[in-house]
């Protein structure tokens, strides 16, 4: 029997808390990935953004700040320097963070000391990195967000409505709505035998809208009836439904817009000035003209004061040379909009509800109903409520899941790498004797 012999075996380890460390690494990129894509950044009244997409809803407070058009639905985010830096170092952290998390799962998986240890310590550098990133991102963005809606315009009480239509209500400018106009586009051939009758290029048999007006063909000229009761809006004292009578309805349609601010009171898809006749002379208010300049140019029923496009040309009036299409340039036209309002009074606030000649400041009635202000509930007679009223409101807003997450990711990749520091060693050494016989063949060479 020869004599005893210590031999060295190496046994891997798995310490669990580099598997916890692994599992945070996992869940801050999937966190990062989902909070750097949202538009949930922000949360604010009927509108959101995020690093890359913004969203407004119907209802959302206007003027919308940071030159947001008012127009429901989701697209690019602005294009502000910090959200683009907040973008870039978001990106940057989910690279780093994922290029640290593929290397702490090698590490788990290798079986050469050696190698875990570079898997490790890279690993940790990689989610440094990832954690400063997204630290100066969420500490950036509120700043800066901040400082900048401190700056925009207080609400003005409307809110962002659907876009009800694309079109011209009277195509031919008669004072005939499309469709109750027999000859649409003034050719001198009547509609019906008439094989286009918007003149678009387009014939009646495939055009989904002959006259033009953003109303499909199915729907023009159809009675309304909003709540289905087989009644027409035009005959139906109570629209909607809902117990109270249109005439002390707020809001004929439920649709959350008060009908003092709401531009479609009944939700037919037809703007109201398209629909009154305020001074029974058989034109609607959306085509009168009271001897000046048009103040709807292009007879979209929207004001030029409020429409983005005058001259409904399809270029928006901001990048228009001409926006009300007058052949006179913007930058030589004193009435750019040519509603007859000069541009420099254009944009002045209304400060006089009742027209008395005394500002809303120092008016103790401002809508001139005989009930004085401190005792009216109503003060400018819109139809909305003081306590609800939007106008001069300031702005609110919270916090959304994007910039939530990432604190959340945060802590988790600094959990990470303290795990990942005070747990570098994986690998145990045993000492483990082992008696070695030798043949007796081969020590006394007996065969």
């Amino acid at each position: 029997m020869g004599a005893p012999q210590v031999t060295i075996e190496t046994i891997t380890v798995t310490r669990p808390l580099k598997v916890i460390a692994f599992t945070c690494c996992v869940v801050t990129v999937i966190l990062t990935v989902t909070a750097t894509a949202t538009a949930d950044w922000i949360l604010a009244e009927g509108w959101r953004e995020g690093l890359f997409t913004q969203c407004i809803s119907e209802g959302a407070p206007k003027p919308l700040p940071f030159d947001m058009e008012p127009v429901p639905g989701c697209g690019k985010a602005r294009s502000a320097g910090y959200l683009k830096g907040c973008a870039a170092l978001c990106v940057i952290g989910v690279l780093t963070d994922f290029f640290g998390t593929m290397l702490t799962c090698f590490g788990l998986k290798s079986t050469d000391p050696n190698k875990k240890y570079k898997y490790y310590r890279v690993s940790i550098y990689a989610l440094i990195i990832a954690a400063f990133a997204f630290l100066l991102a969420v500490i950036i963005y509120p700043v800066q967000f901040a400082k900048d809606l401190e700056d925009e315009p207080a609400k003005d009480g409307s809110v962002v409505e659907p876009q009800l239509f694309r079109g011209d209500f009277d195509f031919d400018n008669d004072n005939i709505l499309n469709h109750i106009d027999t000859d649409d586009d003034n050719d001198g051939i009547n509609d019906d035998d008439d094989p286009d009758d918007d003149n678009d290029g387009i014939l009646d048999e495939k055009d989904l809208d002959d006259d033009n007006d953003g109303i499909l063909d199915v729907n023009d000229g159809n009675l309304e009836d909003f709540d289905g009761d087989n009644i027409p809006n035009s005959e139906d004292d109570d629209d909607d439904n809902d117990g109270v009578l249109d005439e002390e309805d707020n809001d004929d349609d439920n649709d959350g817009i008060p009908d003092a601010i709401d531009s479609d009171d009944d939700n037919d898809g037809i703007v109201d000035s398209m629909e009154e006749d305020s001074d029974g002379d058989g034109v609607v208010d959306g085509l009168e003209n009271d001897g000046g300049d048009d103040d709807d140019f292009d007879n979209d029923g929207i004001p030029d004061d409020e429409d983005d496009d005058d001259d409904g040309d399809g270029v928006s009036d901001d990048e228009d040379n001409d926006d009300d299409g007058d052949g006179v340039p913007d930058d030589e036209d004193n009435d750019d909009d040519n509603d007859g309002i000069p541009d420099h009074l254009d944009a002045l606030p209304d400060n006089d509800t009742d027209d008395d000649g005394v500002p809303d400041d120092a008016d103790l009635d401002d809508d001139g109903d005989g009930v004085p202000d401190s005792e009216d509930n109503d003060d400018d007679n819109d139809g909305v409520a003081d306590d609800d009223e939007l106008e001069g409101s300031a702005r609110t807003y919270t916090f959304g899941f994007g910039y939530g997450a990432v604190w959340g990711s945060i802590i988790l990749l600094f959990a990470s790498i303290v795990l990942l520091i005070c747990d570098r060693e994986s690998e145990e050494i045993f000492y483990k004797e082992k008696q070695v016989e030798e043949e007796e063949e081969e020590e006394t060479g007996e065969a």
